[in-house]
């Protein structure tokens, strides 16, 4: 995970200068923040690389990363120059020879672009759905999400950016017929296309 970490770290300064270079070179003009147009509706289309870990109540540790892509979708509106709200899906799968996972994330998120700049925050709650099917049945829970997250927004033209990112997610499954609860983590590093 360090080592995903100081490559997006040394990625992240190239995209940005990238980008720039490209629209400069192509005539196009970067999105401006604090103008109008900026609030309107935005769409996210993203995918990552994600490590899962998984631990019942009665257990002191985390179980070993189960590491699979994810996909993310999402959409809202721009409350202020600095700030945008909205809904977004996130689904991470596993494809095993025993067992088949997928872990979604239904959010309400908000965005806050630190002070004007291009980084943002993320934030936001929703509903966490696991899905397991193996060779005995299919298991489904439903539970409470949280996730935690940062990036970059790089203008490649007018009404798109490029995003990356990475995301965090924490679930908690509690069922009253459950005679053991457990909570998930999901780290992944990843990009996203913002449309707006």
């Amino acid at each position: 995970m360090r080592a995903s970490l100081r490559t997006l770290a040394l990625l992240v300064p190239l995209i940005t200068s990238a980008g720039s270079l490209v629209a400069q070179h192509h005539g196009l003009r970067p999105v401006e923040r604090g103008t109008s147009e900026d609030r309107g509706v935005w769409v996210l289309v993203g995918v990552a690389q994600g490590r899962e870990q998984y631990r019942f109540d009665a257990d002191p540790d985390w179980s070993n990363y189960f590491e699979a892509n994810s996909f993310m979708l999402g959409a809202g509106g721009t409350v202020s120059p600095g700030f945008t709200v909205g809904i977004e899906w996130n689904v991470w799968s596993d494809y095993e020879a025993d067992s088949d996972q997928k872990l979604h994330a239904l959010s309400l998120v908000g965005n806050w672009y630190v002070a004007g700049t291009p980084l943002f925050l993320k934030g936001g709650v929703g509903l966490g759905i696991d899905r397991i099917e193996d060779a005995t049945g299919t298991f489904r829970d439903t539970g409470t999400s949280l996730t935690v997250g940062a990036g970059i927004d790089i203008p490649i033209a007018r009404r798109v950016a490029i995003q990356p990112r990475i995301d965090h997610y924490i679930q908690r499954y509690d069922d009253a017929g459950q005679a053991n609860d457990f909570r998930e983590r999901l780290t992944q590093i990843g990009v996203a296309v913002r449309f707006r």
